[in-house]
């Protein structure tokens, strides 16, 4: 097959994935749109605050954004998940390019609005619920600025992820995928957060992300010539230039796992 990109034969190949796994992307989809709104109507619906509300709002963050929406990604290579299939699937006359970019454009068409839809949903049910309750009592709050921003980063790296893994492994691909993501989180998350204590000596609490800065409290305390320290909290940010830098990670790390589940692909191609 000749491996140059062909704009007609490109368009051939998306009609032919929406043809064949259309009807699964939009089960999925649809699936993970009603528990979305399930979660995070609640709120705009409210008449008064409701601490219970406002976390279905986190809920939904961790639990259908970050991870359900994985579930779509998963499935982008399924077709080469069984040797019925994926001889079928080597067998399309398309490049390799042109599978690829048709099994991305299908993923980014959903991961982008679907992320896009949970913000605004966010902030505006929150707003709203915000206007209707009585003047001076309790109101709903938005997740904080830097969590949700970095979980959205990280949202783009776990699709990423499922992107490559249902092309890497050939069973059980989204089970597996989710383990290994798992794995992985842990074992960033414990060795950041030790490398913040021990650099910041052992404070009582420090609260970090990887690709963020750290957050550092020290309680007050009493020495022993009765000299009271008072309780201080300080932050540890990068320089500005890094900063920009190291928020662009992620869009590397994105690349790279796009790069890698396309080599996977060639690899199945040959």
């Amino acid at each position: 097959m000749n491996q140059t990109f062909d704009l007609h034969r490109f368009v051939l190949t998306v009609q032919l994935e929406i043809a064949e796994k259309g009807r699964n992307y939009l089960f999925v989809a649809a699936l993970l749109l009603v528990l979305l709104l399930l979660l995070m109507l609640p709120v705009g619906l409210s008449t008064e605050y409701s601490n219970i509300k406002e976390l279905m709002h986190i809920l939904a963050l961790f639990m259908i954004v970050l991870f359900g929406s994985s579930l779509y990604s998963s499935s982008a290579f399924s077709q080469y998940g069984s040797p019925s299939t994926g001889i079928a699937a080597i067998m399309v006359p398309a490049s390799a390019t042109e599978k690829f970019l048709s099994s991305l454009l299908l993923n980014l068409l959903f991961i982008i609005p679907f992320a896009f839809l949970f913000y605004k949903l966010h902030l505006g049910t929150v707003e709203y619920a915000n206007a209707k309750l009585p003047a001076g009592s309790h109101k709903f709050h938005t997740i904080p600025d830097m969590p949700l921003r970095y979980s959205l980063l990280y949202y783009f790296i776990i699709n990423g992820a499922a992107f490559l893994g249902s092309m890497y492994f050939q069973k059980s691909s989204y089970v597996k995928t989710a383990s290994t993501l798992i794995s992985f989180f842990l074992v960033t998350g414990i060795i950041h957060i030790s490398l913040a204590n021990y650099f910041t000596g052992n404070p009582a609490k420090v609260v970090s992300f990887p690709i963020t800065g750290w957050q550092v409290w020290n309680h007050g305390d009493v020495s022993r010539k009765g000299a009271a320290m008072a309780a201080t909290y300080f932050t540890v940010d990068f320089p500005p230039t890094l900063f920009i830098l190291i928020q662009c990670f992620p869009l590397f790390i994105v690349l790279v796992l796009w790069i890698a589940s396309f080599l996977r692909l060639r690899e199945k191609e040959i």
